[in-house]
């Protein structure tokens, strides 16, 4: 069964690129009909290990059989080439850092961010499975300050496991933001760093970054705040594929098009990261994709 927003995304990109979509169906045809391993599983990106726990959620299999978000690949497939840095704030599971790993090759970096421990250990155990590559898994949040923060996490349950709304991928930092959602949540405090003072004590080139991943579930322009060195560096923009959330409705409004006027005004144009057309941010969805030059 096909997620109704991950539908939305293929028909957007069908249109864009005919013969990939093509492909993409005939690798959602193999997830469909094969059958799921159980237990901790072992998949891999072009010789890149990478390790899951298939109990944890119904994405797992996705991951294992590598069709999550297929329509956004291309961006990965475009800006990372061996020796570039993968920078991927709100990492997750680490299937994007793994996917990246692959591209960036020996010779390159990934640089990942993920607060809640839990999905934490899986990304560490991606650097552990290739000592080769340079992995630095971070167990913290990125934002617009150095600050200890609550944050609110949607951590595996079984009754959880199907759901595709409300998931393992849904904590987020960003105030009210899984109100609607309070049984399924718990509050951990996390460290929060600014993405331009780690840049800084790690030494990142700008110049070397591929791309920079960003999903944090409403908490986006913080993000951004906090890598405003990095956004204002003069010449190439760095590349951002962000995930941005507008909901006008909610306690906490969610405003997208707050997010891609900040990155306009650093001199960014943004795109659908889906269809690759300009971003139109007069019709947001809940949820969209951009890449951002």
């Amino acid at each position: 069964m096909i997620a109704a927003k991950s539908f939305r995304f293929m028909l957007k990109y069908a249109g864009s690129d005919p013969i990939g979509f093509t492909r993409m169906l005939g690798r959602r045809a193999v997830e469909e009909f094969c059958a799921s391993p159980s237990g901790i599983a072992q998949t891999e990106f072009g010789g890149v290990k990478y390790e899951l726990d298939m109990s944890l959620h119904i994405v797992m299999r996705k991951y294992f059989y590598h069709t999550h978000e297929m329509y956004l690949e291309r961006i990965y497939d475009r800006f990372l080439r061996p020796g570039r840095t993968f920078v991927d704030i709100g990492a997750n599971c680490g299937y994007w850092s793994a996917y990246a790993l692959s591209k960036v090759g020996k010779s390159g970096e990934v640089h990942a961010f993920e607060p809640v421990p839990q999905y934490f250990a899986i990304l560490r155990r991606l650097g552990e499975l290739n000592p080769g590559y340079k992995v630095m898994a971070n167990n913290v949040a990125c934002g617009a300050s150095a600050e200890r923060r609550r944050m609110e996490i949607v951590l595996p349950q079984p009754q959880n496991f199907g759901n595709h709304n409300t998931n393992i991928g849904s904590s987020s930092l960003a105030p009210g933001f899984l109100a609607h959602a309070k049984g399924l949540t718990q509050d951990i405090d996390v460290d929060v760093i600014p993405f331009d003072d780690y840049a800084l004590r790690h030494s990142i080139d700008p110049d070397h970054i591929g791309l920079i991943k960003i999903d944090v579930e409403g908490f986006e322009g913080s993000v951004l705040t906090g890598m405003s060195d990095i956004l204002s560096t003069v010449g190439r923009k760095v590349p951002i594929l962000c995930e941005v959330l507008t909901d006008l409705s909610r306690e906490q409004p969610l405003d997208g098009t707050q997010t891609i006027a900040l990155l306009k005004r650093f001199g960014y144009r943004c795109f659908n990261a889906v269809n690759l057309k300009p971003i139109d941010d007069g019709a947001l969805h809940f949820e969209e994709n951009i890449l951002c030059m």
